[in-house]
């Protein structure tokens, strides 16, 4: 009945282990993890409403459909306390991961102007996608990390790389905390995924719509505390 909130315990400890190890870290790590929730939020609202307009099935029970605490997951059509968790530490770690592997650091300014571009033209490209299509809503958020990802390369030429290696690095965690999840659960995909409702293709019992969710999020979120905040990263 928890093996999302486990899937969570497990993301939370590699969160942990950041913001000890980093303590340079730590401020854009925080601001991460609270920023991915928040704006997920506003995607989700977003995504219900037009899911409803559209007649697609929502998130949940849309193409998973996980046990989570008091059910809040199918009562909202997928925003529970697990999936809060979980965009809390994934933020925090996908913001960390470029600057851990790469031994870089965060050059910090005292003051600074936000920069959101990237983010509403990612939310229009995934209405656009999700109005065209009707397709499952996983896809729209993939897409809505793509183009906010595209954008940001765009706008800091200076990110690319960061962008890249982030969503390759986040990839690869991602990857390795579900294959030790499914050898914990190995039940867990046949039991409350929708296969049928998406590619259905799975790479070591992982499905091919986490890994392209892994990579796309990685790509927008690795340099996104960079970007809103305008900052670079530098030598450690």
């Amino acid at each position: 009945m928890y093996e999302y909130l486990f899937g969570d315990l497990i993301l939370g400890i590699i969160w942990l282990l950041a913001f000890i190890l980093r303590r340079d870290l730590r401020k854009p790590i925080i601001w991460s993890s609270i920023a991915y929730p928040a704006i997920s939020a506003v995607i989700f609202i977003i995504l219900t409403i037009l899911s409803m307009l559209l007649h697609i099935e929502p998130i949940v029970p849309g193409y998973w459909n996980p046990n989570t605490l008091l059910d809040l997951g199918r009562l909202t059509g997928g925003y529970g306390i697990e999936d809060a968790l979980f965009m809390f530490f994934a933020g925090g770690i996908a913001t960390f991961v470029y600057e851990f592997f790469f031994r870089k650091k965060i050059k910090l300014k005292k003051t600074y102007k936000h920069h959101i571009r990237a983010l509403f033209i990612g939310i229009i490209a995934m209405g656009i996608f999700t109005i065209i299509f009707k397709a499952n809503l996983i896809y729209s958020l993939t897409v809505f990390y793509f183009a906010g990802a595209i954008s940001i390369c765009i706008e800091r030429r200076d990110l690319i790389y960061h962008s890249l290696f982030g969503g390759l690095s986040f990839l690869i965690i991602y990857f390795s905390i579900f294959l030790l999840f499914n050898m914990i659960f190995p039940s867990f995909i046949q039991n409350f995924y929708n296969l049928q409702n998406i590619s259905g293709i799975l790479f070591f019992g992982v499905p091919f719509e986490e890994l392209l969710y892994a990579v796309s999020f990685g790509l927008i979120w690795s340099p996104i505390y960079e970007y809103e905040h305008g900052e670079k990263d530098i030598d450690a």
